[in-house]
């Protein structure tokens, strides 16, 4: 996988003032429902909430209606710099109950992008459907596993793939299911601790390799066949300071979960390409382009 540097018209990205702005009363704040703009107006000093929401790992005080702003507004300078069409094609493995790239697509596009997951698990997709209703870009929900995406969809057909804080669940749905958890109907939240000690149990294990590493790159190949030459594949990771020394907390899987994609995604053949983006961690973030020809 070869990797490139890009400078968008907006560099670097990131910067607290300017993603304050854009929560408060730009790009991203447009797009909020009004329960999430009376959430915000009730915040006290935004500017320094914005500023703990953009910190890796997350600090113990940061403001939730902050914190859900902030990373659509991280999605949106993403999509900036890297100029896909206004009416793109986006597509989102395992969004759960989250509506960042969503609110991000909305917002880069003024509604002409559409927007397709597949999201298996119905009590999340039925917190994501409240929460996206006032949006004007067509939005499509397919209940089905991320590993049968090509069924429902054609190659090429796509400009982005977005696999925001994605990689953890699609891993903890693959250690979670062979032990008898349906993820499907289960309440995702009160169970992910469960997962996740699975999770840290197969990787202390070592069975990483042969459960969860197979799922993860078929998702992954999967994209990159459904998007068209010069797309995009996202990644996003990040973590909570307050996991920090937590016996049962994989603390060093899960920082490392973006670079340990990047690792496998190096050797698998796949026709990619890592563009860097100034002010943009490769930690926490990676941008890979889908290479033409």
């Amino acid at each position: 996988m070869r990797s490139q540097t890009r400078q968008g018209p907006w560099v670097p990205l990131w910067p607290a003032p300017r993603v304050t702005a854009e929560i408060s009363s730009g790009a991203i704040y447009r797009c909020l429902d009004a329960a999430a703009r009376q959430e915000l107006a009730g915040v006290v000093d935004i500017p320094a909430k914005v500023a703990g929401a953009l910190q890796q790992p997350k600090p113990l005080d940061i403001s939730m209606p902050v914190l859900n702003a902030v990373l659509a507004a991280q999605y949106y300078e993403v999509f900036e710099a890297l100029q896909p069409p206004r009416a793109m094609a986006v597509y989102e493995p395992c969004v759960g109950a989250s509506n960042p790239v969503i609110l991000a697509c909305e917002a880069y596009s003024g509604g002409q992008a559409s927007y397709l997951t597949i999201n298996l698990n119905r009590p999340l997709r039925a917190q994501l459907q409240s929460r996206i209703g006032h949006l004007k870009m067509p939005i499509r929900i397919i209940e089905d596993n991320a590993q049968r995406a090509l069924e429902h969809l054609p190659a090429g057909s796509l400009d982005v793939a977005c696999f925001h804080h994605a990689v953890n669940d699609i891993l903890q749905t693959a250690v979670s299911e062979p032990r008898g958890m349906d993820t499907t109907a289960v309440d995702w939240f009160p169970n992910e601790r469960q997962m996740i000690e699975w999770l840290a149990e197969d990787a202390a294990a070592g069975r990483l390799e042969q459960r969860g590493r197979p799922e993860l790159m078929q998702i992954i190949g999967d994209a990159v066949r459904l998007v068209r030459p010069g797309g995009y594949l996202l990644f996003d990771h990040w973590n909570w300071c307050r996991f920090i020394g937590v016996a049962w907390f994989p603390w060093d899987l899960f920082y490392n979960l973006i670079p340990m994609t990047r690792a496998w995604i190096a050797v698998s053949g796949l026709p990619l390409s890592e563009v860097r983006l100034d002010g943009v961690d490769p930690q926490w973030f990676m941008v890979l382009q889908v290479e033409r020809g």
